[in-house]
């Protein structure tokens, strides 16, 4: 096979990828489809992937840009038809589906889309619409802008803030998830697109959007790790240990102000797996963990799980919350001591338990960027570095003292990290990742 080739593109009669970001096609692992369709192999399988139809797009469009070669464009527009034979309508937009069964390419239970995914699609689109012979993409490109309007409740991306703006989810869920990088991106294409079109939709879109990241954004910030947050809402061990009488936990649930209360009793949205087994005895001085989902999107209001439990005689039931030290190489907590949460009293019978979780007990639940990106054996921190271009975009075009500040902060952080002891690990590469240094 010709070296110029990144992976399979000469089996689909395609041109190469761009050398220049081998590295970064080395880490998705990409293949191509028979249709064209580029996908990731997992486990000796080949999946469509909903976000590699737009960079691939965007790798031949450039490409066609550069050397006017027919090909290029050719390649792009087989990807975009190829994308679009696997969207699918929801409400009156049209989406790229997540599905288990279907793309195995994320661990998310269930169908959804991603407000990100989508919005790469508008941008992808918009560029090859500039372009001759493009034409037929106008329409499917007006429907997956509608897709980022369809209500979360409804199976959608579209959240809602406390004041009247617009969150984007990356990753619906039932429970606010609350994604930044992926929020921040969408609306600067949604910003990039309506500028370019004049596109009263987009230009709707993009204000709600960043009316919602004003309301939100100081809750992002992780001054103790000169950092922000990746997304509001992450996995819990909250803990049970009867002092006095054995209990039965009959329920798990998990309330979120403004956002309702969830069923934690199964694997959906958003208790993890607390009762995967039904009812769970707990002896007396036994101490045992449900895992249980919160979203910072409530602070300074606390989340609070409720238990449903059976008592065998009057007595007590303490309670507490897995916690660590911020660890730069993972995305979430990995308990290794506990913070007291209370003590509750029960009776013999039928007991319901609030266990509010106040947030200097849960500070790590959002969960900080970290350096878990590996791309050419070095580990970087992606995410925090596109929270501040993002931000960056946003604030040229809004003129948002907010969003400001926040950016003036972010940008400042990693001056920082050489002085954070957590950062200082032969692993971690604390400058950007230059793609033109990894080819």
């Amino acid at each position: 096979m010709n070296s110029e080739y990144i992976t399979n593109e000469a089996e689909v009669g395609f041109p190469p990828l761009q050398s220049s970001r081998r590295a970064v096609w080395a880490y998705y692992r990409i293949e191509f489809l028979p249709d064209g369709y580029p996908g990731r192999r997992t486990q000796d399988e080949l999946f469509a992937h909903p976000l590699y139809g737009p960079y691939v797009i965007a790798d031949y469009v450039h490409q066609f840009r550069m050397t006017k070669k027919q090909a290029y464009l050719d390649a792009a527009c087989k990807v975009a038809d190829a994308a679009l034979a696997h969207m699918t309508s929801v409400g009156e937009g049209l989406a790229f589906i997540y599905s288990q069964e279907k793309t195995k390419v994320s661990r998310k239970k269930g169908s959804w889309y991603s407000g990100l995914t989508q919005a790469r699609y508008v941008d992808v689109f918009n560029k090859l619409l500039a372009l001759p012979g493009t034409e037929r993409f106008q329409g499917p490109l007006s429907g997956i802008l509608s897709s980022l309007e369809v209500p979360v409740g409804e199976g959608g991306v579209a959240g809602a803030a406390d004041n009247g703006g617009l969150i984007i989810e990356e990753y619906p869920s039932l429970a606010p998830d609350c994604t930044l990088n992926g929020w921040t991106t969408a609306t600067c294409i949604l910003r990039d697109y309506a500028k370019a079109n004049n596109d009263e939709q987009a230009w709707n879109l993009f204000d709600r959007s960043v009316r919602g990241l004003e309301a939100l954004v100081p809750i992002y910030d992780v001054p103790e790790y000169a950092t922000s947050r990746y997304k509001l809402k992450g996995p819990a061990a909250v803990r049970l240990q009867p002092e006095s009488t054995e209990l039965t936990v009959k329920s798990v649930q998990v309330d979120i102000p403004g956002a309702g209360t969830f069923d934690a009793n199964s694997d959906l949205d958003p208790g993890g797996a607390a009762l995967p087994k039904g009812p769970r005895r707990i002896k007396i001085g036994q101490k045992q963990s449900f895992t249980v989902e919160l979203s910072r999107r409530t602070f300074p209001k606390p989340n609070t799980v409720l238990f449903a439990v059976e008592a065998a005689e009057n007595g007590s039931v303490r309670a507490s919350i897995g916690d660590n030290t911020y660890d730069p190489m993972t995305s979430l907590v990995v308990p290794k001591f506990e913070n007291d949460l209370g003590t509750f009293e029960v009776h013999q019978g039928t007991n319901f338990i609030e266990v509010p979780v106040p947030w200097v007990e849960a500070e790590l639940i959002a969960y900080p960027t970290n350096f878990g990106k590996a791309i050419a054996g070095r580990q970087f921190n992606q995410y925090h570095w596109i929270h501040v271009d993002t931000l960056s975009k946003i604030v040229d075009e809004t003129d948002s003292d907010l969003l400001r500040y926040y950016r003036d902060r972010w940008e400042r952080f990693p001056k920082k990290w050489r002085a954070i002891s957590e950062y200082q690990d032969e692993r971690i590469t604390l400058d950007r990742f230059d793609a033109t240094l990894h080819k």
